[in-house]
């Protein structure tokens, strides 16, 4: 091998090792990439607690302060409270059992050790959820690692520097932590129908199923559902029981220059709680916060957005004015806004739904999907609570 040759091999080993090197260090400034399901744009994650093998399944939400655990697993894993103490909550304080120093682990290898489980009935949540779930963590993980969370890919990804994030097309938002809640709060806009911009600072929430919810002092103060004009009365669950919520329609939101057209978000009447707080707009949720994929840095109060494939799909709007539940294989309508035409022609909540356009299957998801067909006929067929039969046509048209 002559002296050229020499060279070029020597070059050649140096590239290789180089590139062993680089990605040698990509691969340890990567910690883990967890894989999560989206259900309804809620993150589910798959966690053990302590030395259990067997996996639970947990709601990954930028809400959650505390780390909760269901009262009915808890009981099956043979856990017991070590004290009890008051939480607060979206509708106030209430008292839970506390379990200390519990260990819940990821992926086989991210543990949150000596973590304190808050005890609960998640009976509520998981009812609206219409899926069984284990606990809610949250802050407890996103205070330990700088995390990006994938909604295209349904991936969470967890770092310890953020050099090691490409956050090359995400804009960057810095954030607070205020009146003692480490849930990330900045500013962003709403515009009514009537062209009125507001704007103030939110709690940017993935574990809450909507869209964005008003504070109740933020309407009483600036007379939102007044200045809406048209409105809907919704109820919801929450962790600490029932909320009454209003509903309107807006013709758009902002969010550090990332523009949604109109949307329904909700009006809080809470008098307790976060919903009830001074000084917020209120709360932003995960059919908004879906629509991007997101780095959270908590040791830099630093959020990166970058909108995803689902950033510009519309947003639903209720024009049937029916909300269905699924029990015990039976499909019933769950509530029947007064003001729609269902309602005037005789839907009531409890009736028990038999098919639509002749769809006899049961499958509650088709069922909502077709209740979603705006300026589309439907044909149901439902039992009154007298046991009568009827078929009734609805014409679907937005109810805001």
């Amino acid at each position: 091998m002559n002296f050229a040759e020499n060279i070029n091999r020597m070059k050649q080993i140096i590239t290789t090792l180089s590139l062993v090197f680089i990605i040698s260090v990509h691969l340890n400034a990567q910690i883990a990439e967890i894989p999560f399901e989206l259900k309804d744009d809620l993150i589910l994650l798959k966690v053990n607690i302590n030395d259990d093998h067997e996996y639970k399944t947990f709601i990954f939400d930028t809400g959650a302060t505390s780390d909760l655990l269901d009262s009915t697993t808890a009981d099956k894993l043979g856990l017991k409270a070590n004290y009890k103490t008051d939480v607060s909550g979206a509708s106030g304080a209430k008292s839970y059992d506390i379990i200390l120093y519990q260990k819940l682990t990821l992926q086989n290898k991210i543990e949150i050790d000596s973590t304190h489980l808050v005890l609960t009935d998640l009976t509520r949540l998981k009812n609206k959820l219409e899926r069984d779930f284990d606990g809610i963590i949250g802050y407890s993980l996103l205070k330990k690692y700088i995390t990006k969370i994938d909604y295209e890919n349904q991936k969470i990804l967890l770092y310890n520097k953020i050099e090691n994030i490409d956050t090359k097309g995400y804009k960057t938002i810095n954030f607070k932590f205020e009146n003692g809640i480490p849930i990330p709060q900045f500013d962003i806009s709403i515009t009514l129908r009537n062209g009125d911009t507001y704007t103030n600072k939110i709690l940017f929430d993935s574990g809450a199923g909507l869209t964005l919810l008003i504070n109740t002092p933020y309407n009483e103060n600036h007379k939102l559902s007044k200045k809406a004009g048209k409105s809907l009365i919704s109820k919801s669950e929450n962790l600490h029981g029932e909320s009454i919520s209003e509903e309107i329609a807006i013709q758009s939101m902002n969010i550090r220059g990332y523009e949604f057209d109109e949307m329904v978000i909700g009006i809080a009447h809470d008098k307790e709680g976060v919903s009830s707080y001074e000084n917020y707009l209120g709360l932003l949720g995960a059919k908004v916060i879906s629509r991007f994929n997101i780095v959270l840095d908590y040791s830099t109060f630093t959020l990166y957005i970058k909108p995803n494939k689902a950033f510009s799909k519309s947003f639903t709007f209720p024009v049937s004015g029916i909300k269905l539940k699924q029990i015990n294989g039976n499909i019933l309508i769950d509530r029947a806004e007064e003001t729609s035409s269902a309602y005037k022609k005789g839907i009531r909540k409890g009736d028990k739904l038999i098919s639509i356009n002749n769809d006899s299957s049961g499958d509650i998801t088709v069922y909502r999907d077709l209740l979603t067909k705006e300026n589309e006929k439907v044909c149901l067929t439902i039992i009154n609570s007298e046991g009568k039969t009827k078929k009734i046509e609805l014409k679907l048209k937005r109810l805001l």
